[in-house]
């Protein structure tokens, strides 16, 4: 058998969690999709990202928040993860420990978007004090999306 070193395992994991969320977009009908745009019978998908470290600062990693949200049944999954690369030339390597899964609870049309709240039942995922609890705010008239990272309020750009 092969011996795999860091940099293969840490490619082999970028391309695996990449895929696993190509995958869940694959699924659903779109950014907001279904005949209506997204309306409350109807599931979507979505994708946001942004460069960190952000503010005046340049970028050297990308944060990505994707789901596949049913808005009817008040459930899905949101994925949140840290890629190396800025947005612009983003790579498939997602830097360890700053991947996180959440089972989507509740989901609430709210001004042009949605209000979706979340709950990361892996402990693992989670740094010390993090809160298991997790909302991100679409703002589908403005093409933005808000939620927190290690702490801070984050606003992301959704793309199609």
């Amino acid at each position: 058998m092969e011996k795999m070193n860091r940099r293969k395992f840490l490619t082999l994991v970028g391309v695996g969690s990449g895929a696993v969320a190509a995958g869940a977009m694959l699924s659903g009908p779109g950014l907001f999709g279904g005949p209506s745009g997204g309306t409350s019978s109807g599931t979507f998908s979505f994708r946001a990202v942004t460069g960190l470290p952000g503010g005046a600062l340049p970028s050297y990693a990308s944060y990505v928040v994707e789901g596949n949200v049913n808005v009817a049944a008040r459930s899905g999954i949101v994925a949140r993860s840290v890629y190396a690369g800025y947005p612009g030339a983003m790579t498939t390597i997602a830097l360890p420990g700053f991947t996180q899964v959440a089972r989507v609870t509740d989901v609430r049309e709210a001004e042009g978007g949605f209000e979706i709240t979340g709950v990361i039942d892996d402990a693992s995922q989670l740094r010390p004090g993090e809160d298991p609890v997790v909302k991100v705010q679409l703002d589908r008239s403005r093409g933005l999306a808000r939620t927190r990272f290690l702490g801070r309020d984050v606003g992301l750009k959704i793309h199609a």
